[in-house]
């Protein structure tokens, strides 16, 4: 594992790969977004910003071991505090879970926060799904607030959690 990068990516040059990882890891995609991803996931993957900030404040990662996309991640900077970095989505493929790699992508996510002074990282974990909310927990998260699922929004029950830098 000590040959994992965390390198930028952009939609126009790696939004094939981006969806060939979300095909992989279909299962959570599924789970969030109720069928398999397709290129209008990818899109809004790329490009959607919490309220406020627009797509130039996202920044996007893909975790490589070696050539091996093994995860990606968009990061929302300054959301919900000019100080804030949201992990908006941090998707690992299934073959690489459990290996260590999802602690490794975040402590890099960390140290580039850091670099930026940011002061706290922020996410929205769905109720839904254990195994994350676990991660997130064990790697000192803690609950932010509850946000319970609206007659306008997707359905899903979530919890807020942060970590202070």
């Amino acid at each position: 594992m000590d040959k994992l990068a965390l390198t930028p990516i952009t939609q126009a040059q790696h939004s094939e790969d981006a969806l060939d990882l979300a095909i992989r890891a279909a299962d959570y995609v599924t789970l969030e977004v109720g069928h398999i991803p397709d290129a209008a996931f990818i899109h809004g993957f790329f490009t959607a910003a919490p309220p406020g900030l627009g797509p130039q404040d996202l920044q996007h990662f893909a975790m490589m071991e070696e050539t091996a996309m093994a995860g990606m991640v968009c990061i929302a900077a300054g959301y919900e505090y000019p100080t804030d970095w949201w992990i908006g989505l941090m998707l690992l493929d299934p073959a690489f879970r459990g290996r260590g790699i999802g602690r490794v992508m975040l402590e890099l996510i960390r140290g580039r926060a850091r670099e930026a002074g940011v002061g706290a990282l922020k996410l929205a974990v769905l109720e839904a799904n254990t195994r994350g909310t676990k991660f997130w927990l064990r790697e000192g998260f803690l609950p932010h607030r509850y946000a319970a699922a609206t007659p306008d929004s997707d359905g899903h029950n979530r919890w807020v959690l942060a970590q202070t830098l």
